[in-house]
């Protein structure tokens, strides 16, 4: 197995700098410090938002690496776990030792309706002729479970609220303001019954990861975060074909093989996908973290709440931290990083030894969910 023994971010937000500056701005200092035979980039839409390919080579060259050999990982929005897959299995094999995993996205650039249309073209031709995108999805599933488990329209609401709140405690969030119920509920809708705080923003950033293996880390590192489990599983690209909008299959089987890898069946913290906040609450319930049907009732209680019984999110979510694409799987391993070295100030989960992030492509396409502890 592997271990990390460094990582390192960007403030998130609409940054001036452009993808090589930002992906530089994470990982330079891992660059200096270590001996990186390998580099493993996490980038979407390089060629979408900023006319760029081969952005790998790019920013080997960029940090002064050129002999060090490099690939880029693209699995939507799963990006970032997808290519921590890749990183370990590296390791796993002996092709390298030392991997640098860089995540790395500049979206600002466009706006809002051209992100929307880059974004959605993930799925299926006869669904986005349809007008089907992400947001009108994730309203569809809002209301398929407010019918279904009689959830109050602002159970989805308090997700924002705590992922604000724990935003605002985050230094390198997008946003770092929290918000109230009220201003949740009667902001600008964008797909009913879900309002602007309910969806992730448009986000530039980057985050990354240096990774040995378990016998190395160590001699890195007196606190070296371990990869205890990893498990990856696919879905249908086709929406309207899945049985039920409420099972994210994908989801739940990643779930279940990184657990029984991690030997770990209950963890202290975890970082989910909440591009939109009815995701997060479907996304834990598939985990086993919430109980099925019933998770929304667990934000009248603050049992999500970093103080809680289990925490979701604290970094602020992709809601509230941001969602640069390419960077978000890799700043979750980031926050879980933190979290178990107890080097996440006001954030802190107390006690976090184990921790689990989950990485998903598009709408539950493709999700990779990795289990992080402090031991092997």
């Amino acid at each position: 197995m592997v271990a990390i023994i460094d990582a390192n971010l960007t403030r998130f937000g609409k940054r001036k700098e452009n993808l090589l500056e930002l992906a530089a701005e994470a990982s330079l200092s891992l660059v200096r410090k270590y001996e990186i035979d390998f580099v493993v980039v996490s980038n979407t839409y390089s060629g979408e938002f900023n006319s760029i390919s081969g952005i790998n080579n790019l920013i080997t060259t960029y940090l002064g690496m050129d002999s060090t050999p490099s690939i880029r990982v693209d699995n939507t929005s799963g990006s970032g776990g997808s290519a921590i897959l890749v990183a370990k299995s590296l390791l796993d094999s002996r092709i390298a030792n030392t991997v640098l995993v860089i995540g790395v996205e500049k979206m600002s650039d466009k706006n809002t309706k051209q992100v929307t249309s880059i974004i959605a073209s993930l799925l299926s031709y006869e669904e986005r002729r349809a007008g089907l995108t992400l947001p009108s999805l994730a309203g569809l599933m809002a209301k398929e479970y407010m019918r279904r488990y009689n959830a109050p329209r602002e159970s989805f609401a308090l997700v924002a609220v705590k992922n604000h709140l724990n935003g605002s405690l985050n230094p390198f969030a997008h946003i770092q303001k929290k918000v109230t119920l009220e201003e949740v509920l009667k902001a600008p809708v964008i797909a009913e019954p879900l309002t602007l705080y309910e969806f992730t923003p448009i986000s530039d950033g980057a985050a990354s990861l240096v990774i040995v293996r378990n016998e190395y880390a160590y001699s890195f590192t007196k606190k070296p975060v371990f990869i205890k489990g990893i498990g990856i599983s696919s879905d249908t690209s086709i929406i309207s074909e899945r049985d039920d909008i409420l099972n994210m299959n994908a989801v739940r089987r990643a779930g279940i093989i990184a657990k029984r890898e991690a030997k770990v069946e209950k963890v202290d913290f975890a970082e989910l996908h909440d591009m939109a906040t009815i995701l997060e609450i479907v996304e834990a319930e598939e985990l086993g973290l919430l109980s099925k049907g019933e998770g929304w009732k667990a934000y009248y209680e603050n049992y999500t709440a970093i103080n809680g019984e289990m925490p979701i999110n604290t970094s602020g979510g992709l809601n509230a931290k941001g969602h640069p694409i390419g960077a978000s799987g890799v700043a979750q391993a980031v926050e879980a990083f933190l979290q178990i070295r107890n080097e996440a100030g006001s954030r802190q989960v107390k006690n976090a030894r184990t921790g689990l992030s989950l990485s998903m492509a598009g709408f539950g396409n493709s999700a990779t969910v990795i289990i992080y502890g402090d031991e092997p």
